[in-house]
């Protein structure tokens, strides 16, 4: 895996963001009965000036999508402490760098950086955004509807069109018989013909990523609460077209002082 320049990483503007690592398989997923304290939009207070940070329940985005994967690891969380490991997508595996978030306040954190082998680096943070789960446009929680409709490729992707109800799936004209069903909180099963054939993804704000199996997953290992999948045939990111996030994201980052 590639290593991370911090120094760059800091120096990134509007949606910049490093992310995590780990060895082991047993996590707590990020996305839980609300969104946790890092959701939302941030203003990173860096040695060289204001940097915007935008974190959904599930992942951290960067140049204005989302990129790096959140996993909450399992017993180093209390009330205000949050470590992470992450994936970058597309990759199979965890990057090398650690992230915790240490709630200061209401509205304010200490964010660190911990690549494997290197020295952390520590930055304070300030809310720009809605705190409350139910107000925020980059959380999952409670917006299941969402999932169905008309979506569009991105930048991140190598489709164009995608439509998905609870019995088709449809990407640019070529139709599938499946099976919908919530397995996480802003996570959605896809099976076609008894068979799990892949994910569909809260990503929070206008994007989610439909993340399609490698041959071999069981229902039992696409239903499991602890245990994550981290090596698929492809994650393609796509964005809802009605979507009203990236402008109110964009409206928030100009708060920065």
């Amino acid at each position: 895996m590639k290593s991370v320049n911090i120094k760059s990483f800091f120096k990134k503007i509007a949606t910049a963001a490093a992310l995590t690592a780990a060895t082991t398989l047993s996590l707590t997923s990020v996305a839980q009965a609300e969104s946790p304290f890092h959701t939302g939009v941030w203003q990173l207070n860096t040695a060289d000036g204001p940097r915007g940070l935008v974190v959904s329940d599930w992942l951290v985005f960067e140049d204005g999508l989302p990129k790096r994967w959140l996993y909450r690891r399992a017993g180093t969380n209390d009330a205000n402490q949050f470590d992470f490991f992450t994936r970058t997508l597309g990759d199979s595996g965890y990057t090398p760098v650690g992230i915790r978030v240490y709630r200061t306040g209401e509205h304010s954190m200490k964010y660190t950086v911990a690549p494997k082998g290197e020295e952390a680096f520590e930055v304070t943070a300030e809310r720009l955004s809605i705190p409350n789960y139910k107000n925020s446009c980059l959380s999952v929680e409670g917006k299941g509807k969402r999932f169905f409709g008309n979506w569009v490729g991105t930048a991140s992707s190598d489709l164009d069109r995608l439509n998905l109800s609870r019995s088709k799936l449809t990407i640019d004209g070529e139709s599938r018989d499946v099976t919908v069903e919530q397995v996480r909180v802003g996570r959605m099963g896809i099976t076609e013909n008894g068979k799990p054939i892949g994910f569909f993804t809260d990503a929070g704000g206008d994007y989610a990523v439909l993340q399609l199996f490698k041959p071999g997953v069981t229902d039992a290992q696409m239903r499991d609460q602890e245990r994550e999948i981290l090596d698929f045939a492809s994650e393609q990111v796509v964005r809802n077209p009605g979507g009203d996030c990236d402008r109110q994201i964009a409206s928030r980052l100009k708060a920065m002082k």
